[in-house]
């Protein structure tokens, strides 16, 4: 594990975006601006009051050093920021996929009217109310009735579920963004579920498999996304214009959930289609379907690097920066952000692929857009310029450049201990790789004392973030213990030090050596370096053994 990491997947919802001052456009009009809504305003005061707390209990830290408390209740108020930061961000794409749903469906019942109304102005919770889910309900159960005995007027019943169907789509969304609720999530499901009971159609099915998408549920999301691709495919059949957008979105986010299962055939079926339709869209609309290409490009490009088949990949990838590259000059502060991350995505494969020149112009290219990024904006961009100055470091200490890895490892360190102060559970782990990273070049270039201590502090950050998330981090634990192995075996002999690390090693990677094959090769490398000690090596996985299942 060297700590390149490949930028993702993206999904997609057509046609929307958001302002830096709230402003919600869909289509190119305004529909609202959502920094007005009360619940804005309350997460936004939510978030003010807690990072003045957050202010004081670290200015009184810094003067009580030794006070354990203090550390505790910085924690404390950390992991309440973050996740006030995250519903605020929930609250921002909530609000956009509502605001395009809005503009779709037909609003041919008053509640839907008022409730635009009030949405519009920001008054998400008067929305709620004004889409009463009792009185919902209960006409939506006499509805069903009537369905069943009034066969004669099936048609006009059908076009009231329709209504109906949309009504309590629109209270799921008004659910997801009101985080007033205890239960959001669970009544968000059950409005989706009655909104399904009611009819299906394509928004309601899509936005369903999304709102699961975006929530992990991803075995329960791919039936309705499959389910809203031949809604949509059927409609696109009588209306191409309107509704192939959709078809390609529908697509891109199942090859997703795709490529998640490991179906790669499937995914790579639905990504090309999906970029065929754009293709055909940008021919008549470029300036609206040229990202949405580019987008595809790179998510089959991803695709296909991961099935080792790096010509194809190189080719998407190119073919994306290109597309990135002409949209950057008419809007950079758009697509310049695309330019770096696309450029980073192609020199990992260049790097795999042995083409070490272009790796490098790749990732320098990717570093002097983010930097440019980071000026105007730190607080987005830093963790973009910390990524890819490790990544150019890997690189240049595989090119045997050590000086040049080094000063890159020690500006990335310099910028992830910063974050990392403010956001502890984002960045610790970010500091622990290139701790690591400088550590394993410091050894090649035989400055064992600074090794060392990198190799333990960043020993010391992996444990504390397994004791929270054991699954997540001990394999970086054992990874970490059995370089300091091979270090107090090969750089600094230190026998007792190196068996010690080793067994720890060893007792750690067994409980999850089936689940996680790296372990397994951990604990081959942890076994060689007793070996080479002259250990009897059966003995000592035998303890191993008893340690972990005691």
């Amino acid at each position: 594990m060297d700590g390149v990491r490949v930028e993702n997947s993206e999904n997609t919802i057509a046609g929307s975006t958001v302002t830096a001052g709230g402003d919600v456009i869909v289509g190119g009009q305004k529909i609202t601006n959502y920094h007005y809504s009360i619940s804005y305003q309350d997460l936004k005061g939510q978030l003010d009051g807690l990072n003045e707390q957050f202010s004081r209990v670290r200015g009184k830290m810094e003067r009580y050093p030794d006070d354990e408390d203090f550390r505790i209740d910085l924690l404390r108020l950390d992991a309440q920021r973050s996740e006030v930061r995250k519903k605020l961000d929930d609250l921002k794409h909530e609000v956009m996929r509502l605001a395009e749903t809005f503009t779709r469906i037909p609003l041919n019942t008053e509640r839907l009217r008022v409730a635009r109304q009030h949405f519009e102005a920001g008054r998400y919770p008067e929305a709620r109310t004004i889409l009463d889910a009792g009185e919902m309900g209960s006409e939506l159960d006499a509805l069903l009735d009537r369905k069943r005995m009034l066969q004669a007027r099936q048609e006009e019943n059908e076009a009231r579920l329709a209504d109906k169907a949309n009504e309590f789509l629109i209270l799921a969304r008004l659910t997801a963004v009101d985080f007033t609720l205890s239960d959001r999530y669970g009544k968000t499901l059950e409005y989706f579920q009655r909104s399904l009971e009611a009819a299906h159609t394509a928004d309601n099915t899509f936005a369903y498999a999304y709102f699961l998408h975006e929530h992990n549920q991803f075995a329960a999301a791919l039936p309705l996304y499959g389910e809203a691709l031949e809604y949509y495919r059927r409609l696109a059949r009588a209306d191409p214009q309107a509704y192939e957008p959709y078809v390609a979105a529908t697509l891109n986010n199942l090859a997703g959930l795709q490529k998640d299962n490991n179906d790669l055939a499937a995914a790579a079926a639905g990504y090309e289609e999906a970029l065929a339709i754009y293709r055909r869209l940008t021919e008549a609309n470029p300036q609206v379907y040229a990202p949405y290409v580019a987008m595809t490009l790179n998510n089959l490009a991803v695709l296909q690097q991961a099935g080792n088949d790096h010509t194809a990949a190189a080719a998407g990838y190119e073919e994306a920066l290109a597309i990135y590259r002409r949209l950057a000059q008419a809007h950079p502060q758009a697509y310049a952000p695309k330019v770096a991350t696309t450029l980073n995505n192609l020199a990992n494969l260049q790097k795999a692929m042995n083409d070490l020149a272009g790796a490098a112009a790749g990732y320098e290219e990717a570093l002097t857009i983010r930097r440019r990024l980071a000026e105007t904006h730190p607080q987005a961009y830093e963790p973009d310029v910390a990524e890819t100055l490790n990544n150019l470091a890997l690189l240049q200490q595989a090119m045997n450049d050590l000086a040049a890895a080094a000063a890159g490892y020690e500006e990335a360190l310099v910028i992830r201990r910063r974050l990392a102060q403010a956001h502890p559970q984002a960045y610790a782990w970010d500091v622990a790789m290139t701790l690591n990273n400088l550590a394993i070049l410091q050894q090649a270039s035989n400055d064992f004392a600074a090794a060392a201590a990198g190799y333990e502090e960043a020993l010391a950050i992996y444990r504390r973030l397994a004791e929270a998330h054991p699954q997540a981090y001990e394999p970086e634990v054992v990874r970490t213990l059995v370089n300091l192995g091979i270090f107090y075996l090969e750089a600094v002999p230190d026998r007792e030090r190196s068996l010690a690390c080793a067994r720890e090693a060893l007792a750690t990677a067994l409980p999850f050596a089936e689940s996680f094959p790296a372990a397994r090769s951990y604990a081959d490398v942890a076994l060689a370096v007793v070996g080479v000690w002259g250990e009897d090596r059966d003995a000592f996985l035998g303890e191993a053994i008893r340690r972990a299942s005691s």
